[in-house]
């Protein structure tokens, strides 16, 4: 089993488990499970089968975008996989992620609002981010306390980097 962040190109990060067995591949988020088994090659190019929990769905892929059924369209910017511990389950290996509060930009963090210890509330902002003369307030994703703040004013951030870590 291995377990990937996602990252789309709107900013949103998902975590997803995969577990791969032949041609089968089963994934599980946070809300969902999905069952996909890749059938084939589709009858244009880039065109591929899959049936996803039982439904045969069209999958086009064109500079990066992904098109499903010729109708949902969206594009992956990049998949991260992350390190996982050998006998946990898939609940746990999503549970222990969802507090890490991730870099949505590149840029320089402008100030740390929080410091570790601190009981924050879900939408509470944590830090601010500089980029191109314009300031993004980064913050909580769940309510919990500040377990680790990995970054300090004035360091340099990519997007997918990991800023505060909320248990």
């Amino acid at each position: 089993m291995k377990l990937y962040r996602v990252y789309s190109e709107t900013g949103d990060t998902y975590l997803m488990a995969v577990d791969s067995k032949g041609n089968v591949d089963k994934i599980k988020t946070e809300a969902n499970e999905f069952e996909i088994e890749y059938l084939g090659k589709g009858t244009r190019d880039n065109e591929y089968l899959f049936k996803v929990n039982g439904e045969i769905h069209h999958v086009f892929v064109d500079n990066g975008y992904v098109f499903v059924d010729n109708a949902s369209v969206f594009k992956l910017e990049r998949a991260t996989e992350l390190p996982t511990k050998e006998g946990e389950s898939v609940e746990e290996m999503i549970k222990g992620r969802e507090g890490e509060v991730i870099s949505p930009l590149q840029g320089r963090v402008v100030s740390i609002r929080v410091k570790e210890g601190d009981a924050v509330n879900k939408g509470q902002p944590l830090l601010s981010i500089e980029a191109m003369k314009s300031e993004t307030i980064i913050s909580a994703p769940v309510a919990g306390v500040v377990e680790k703040i990995l970054v300090k004013q004035g360091q340099g951030v990519k997007k997918g980097d990991t800023l505060v870590i909320i248990k």
